[in-house]
């Protein structure tokens, strides 16, 4: 070798000496005269015991994996592109059997060689280039062998591109506002929603009163293929029994003592190409679910005092805080109904089964309450403990209440523990220096007094009945205030 050259060896060594990766020299017959000292770190040898040795050598030595040695390529090799390929797909595809030893290769060939390959000694993963260095009359002079450590690289790249998914399965589980929850229990629910949402099968959304089955249905035909189509809500529960027939289907002039003297049409062929939602199915009479499952089975319908079969297509989800099966089993629910209706099954947990929901549930309903009345109230952390710690018999609807009753009631801007102690208990919250408008306090009175009523009664016509007004003013009331019967 020219003096000249071996000052470019010594060069090359000084270079890598600080750049964390290991490097070595080969001359043309194989042999390593150069080596610096991260070849101990990377390679698990020292440097000592690489001088002098030949390439076969370290291979026959058993530092590196026969089974994993990838030759990827030539100086013109797009080695980043490559890099990503290998992390999307895996070394074992890009694996090539009897891939050349790459120092040797590019003796061999003259050019500079790229490749991968994992070490024996510690698993792990390394690039190698191997650059030809010339003598000035073109003959080859020595081989630089270039290592680097992959390893952590490649690791990072797998746990980004994960990352990179689990983002992009949340993404697919976004709903709007009025839908808040990110405990494992409702991930699930999303997940549910999600997978549901896209086809035309009947949903049963289950659950205890006031854990959002109705705003889960609204999710659900928000994200449908029927969403710019009618989305019409049946509340089983406050339709009298002697109505439901005609309510649902329609019917025409003159069909009964009463009816209008003109057609009228029903609330499924209204909701045609649509999504009808059947609130509360459980009370729906047994009679009506023989006609109902007809209905949904043939999608047809014939209007009360008609004869004309009127055809439908509309996607059906229905709601119930009962333990459906065992009302089949109790004779109270008609199976076959049952079985059309539970086609997928989606149950709302309590929010006392889900406390991680809380909070977010309690800042959101707080921001409503401020926007709405035009406050600014916040919570201070005994009352976030408090918040947390109850049961909240009512739900997520309860909850709802509660904050809005914080928000209402006392004029001072920090929602403490105590306070929230007293709401829950139904007593005064806190002081008032400031009178609060008289129908805001009329409003929160008449929706208190309407949720007991509906808890004790159970349905608008015994409700109207214990509080002296009739049925039409309690179920006005009720939807005005939110309120749902039991």
């Amino acid at each position: 070798m020219q003096e000249s050259n071996w000052h470019l060896v010594a060069a090359c060594m000084l270079l890598f000496q600080y750049t964390g990766d290991a490097a070595y020299i080969v001359m043309p017959d194989g042999r390593i005269v150069e080596a610096n000292d991260t070849c101990q770190e990377i390679l698990g040898i020292h440097r000592d015991d690489i001088l002098g040795k030949t390439v076969d050598d370290l291979w026959d030595a058993g530092i590196f994996d026969e089974k994993v040695n990838v030759f990827l390529g030539y100086d013109d090799t797009d080695v980043n592109t490559l890099l990503h390929s290998l992390n999307e797909n895996g070394l074992e595809e890009y694996n090539v059997k009897d891939a050349p030893r790459l120092s040797l290769y590019a003796i061999e060939r003259k050019t500079a060689v790229t490749g991968i390959n994992k070490l024996a000694s510690n698993g792990k993963i390394v690039l190698y280039v191997c650059i030809p260095i010339f003598k000035d009359g073109g003959a080859l002079d020595f081989v630089i062998s270039i290592v680097r450590d992959l390893t952590d690289t490649m690791l990072l790249k797998s746990k980004l591109g994960k990352m990179a998914q689990d983002l992009e399965y949340l993404k697919t589980l976004q709903f709007g506002s009025s839908f808040i929850g990110s405990s494992p229990e409702m991930i699930r629910v999303k997940y549910l929603i999600s997978q549901a949402a896209s086809s035309d099968a009947t949903i049963l959304i289950s659950g205890e009163t006031g854990t959002g089955k109705e705003v889960v249905a609204r999710d659900i035909f928000s994200k449908s293929n029927r969403r710019d189509k009618p989305y019409i809500r049946i509340n089983c529960s406050a339709i009298p029994d002697a109505l439901f027939e005609s309510e649902l289907f329609g019917y025409e002039k003159g069909a009964f003592t009463g009816a209008l003297n003109t057609r009228k049409i029903g609330l499924l062929e209204l909701a045609n190409e649509g999504t009808v939602l059947l609130d509360e199915i459980e009370d729906l009479p047994l009679t009506m679910q023989a006609k109902l499952l007809r209905a949904l089975q043939e999608q047809e319908i014939i209007r009360v005092g008609g004869n004309e079969i009127v055809k439908i297509d509309i996607r059906v989800i229905a709601t119930s805080n009962k333990d459906l099966k065992k009302m089949v089993e109790d004779g109270l629910f008609r199976r076959d109904f049952y079985y059309r209706l539970n086609v997928v099954s989606i149950n709302i947990p309590p929010l006392r089964e889900r406390r991680e929901d809380i909070v977010a549930l309690a800042g959101t309903f707080l921001n409503r309450a401020n926007e709405k009345y035009k406050r600014s109230k916040f919570f201070e952390p005994s009352a976030i403990t408090r918040l947390e710690a109850y049961e909240w018999p009512g739900n997520v609807r309860d909850l709802e209440h509660t904050v809005e009753r914080l928000v209402i009631i006392g004029d001072q801007s920090e929602i403490t523990g105590e306070d929230i102690e007293m709401a829950i208990n139904g007593d005064r919250v806190s002081p008032v220096k400031e009178m609060p408008h008289l129908q805001d306090m009329m409003d929160a009175y008449e929706r208190q007094l309407l949720e007991n009523a509906a808890k004790k009664y159970k349905t608008s016509r015994k409700m109207a009945e214990a509080l002296g007004v009739s049925q039409p003013t309690i179920l006005r009331k009720m939807k005005h205030l939110g309120v749902k019967p039991e």
